[in-house]
C-alpha cells in the first residue's frame, strides 16, 4: 500500500491506461462531471498543487458514478439517459467518440450496495475487459459480462454468487471476479467474494484479503493488469496496492 496524495472530492477515480501504452494519470473528481484532468507522469501529479495545473479534456456527454476505464488509448465511460445506461468509447488522441452501445440490461440498479451512483464498472484484466452491473431480476446479487472492446457487444454474460449488500467496488484478475466488501460505517475493507468464470479457482482456494486500514471506504479500485496493482480512491486520498500474484492450478 501507498498513499500518493490527497486530490479531489470523497468520491472519484483515477488511473493509468490499464494496457500499458502510456504513462499519462487520469483523474475522474465526483461522481457526476464532464472534465478529466490529465498528467504527463506520476510525478506531475504528486506534485499537482494550485500552482500547476492539469491539462482538461472536456467529454461531449457527463459520465455518472466511478466505474470507468482507460484501455489501449480510448476511454470507456458510462453516460446514463433517463433509466438505460451507455457505454461511450473515447478516443484520447484526437478527443472523438468512436463508438457508444446501450447497455443491453433491463432495470439496471447500483452495482455496489455502498456506492449508489455506480451502475456500471467496467474492468480490464489479462483476459481483455469486463463490465460488472447488478439489475432488478436478481437484484442481491451481481453479474458480470465479457465486453468486445473494439465494437463493445457483449461476449458473454453471467450472473455471480457476490452479494451487492455491503460491496464498495470490485475488479476481475485473470477472468475471476473479485468483490470487496466493508460497513455502512466504513471500516476495514475486504475481498469477500469471487467468481471465476472458468470455473479454475475453486471458491475455497480464493485469496479472500483485506486491504489495510486507511480513512474511509473505497470510491474506486481499478486494476491495472500491466503492472499488476490497484489504482483506489479512498475519501479524496489516491492509493497504490500492489499485488502479488501466483498461477491458478489446473483442476
Amino acid at each position: 500500500m501507498k498513499i500518493l496524495k490527497r486530490f479531489g472530492s470523497a468520491s472519484g477515480l483515477w488511473t493509468k491506461d490499464a494496457a500499458g501504452s502510456s504513462e499519462k494519470i487520469y483523474v475522474f473528481d465526483g461522481t457526476a462531471n464532464d472534465t478529466v484532468y490529465v498528467f504527463p507522469r506520476m510525478r506531475e501529479f504528486t506534485l499537482f498543487s494550485a500552482t500547476r495545473k492539469a491539462a482538461r479534456i472536456k467529454l461531449p456527454y457527463p459520465w455518472v458514478g466511478t466505474g470507468h476505464l482507460v484501455y489501449d488509448g480510448h476511454l470507456y465511460y458510462i453516460r446514463q439517459q433517463g433509466p438505460s445506461f451507455q457505454v461511450i468509447k473515447f478516443n484520447l488522441a484526437n478527443k472523438t467518440v468512436v463508438d457508444s452501445s446501450v447497455f443491453p440490461a433491463e432495470e439496471q440498479i447500483p452495482v455496489f450496495g455502498l456506492s449508489p451512483s455506480t451502475y456500471i464498472e467496467v474492468s480490464a484484466d489479462e483476459e481483455g475487459l469486463w463490465a460488472i452491473y447488478a439489475t432488478k431480476e436478481d437484484e442481491k446479487n451481481m453479474c458480470l459480462a465479457k465486453l468486445d472492446p473494439a465494437s463493445l457487444d457483449i461476449e458473454q454474460m453471467w450472473d455471480t454468487p457476490c452479494p451487492r449488500e455491503n460491496a464498495e467496488g470490485a475488479f476481475v484478475v485473470c477472468g475471476a471476479l473479485h468483490v470487496v466488501y466493508n460497513t455502512r460505517l466504513p471500516s476495514r475493507a475486504r475481498v469477500q467474494c469471487v467468481f471465476d468464470v472458468s470455473g479454475t479457482l475453486a471458491p475455497e482456494d480464493a485469496s479472500l484479503a483485506y486491504f489495510p486500514k486507511r480513512y474511509g471506504s473505497h470510491a474506486s479500485l481499478k486494476y491495472s493488469p500491466h503492472e499488476r496493482q490497484i489504482y483506489a480512491w479512498d475519501d479524496g486520498y489516491q492509493i497504490i496496492y500492489r499485488m502479488e500474484m501466483k498461477k491458478k492450478l489446473e483442476v
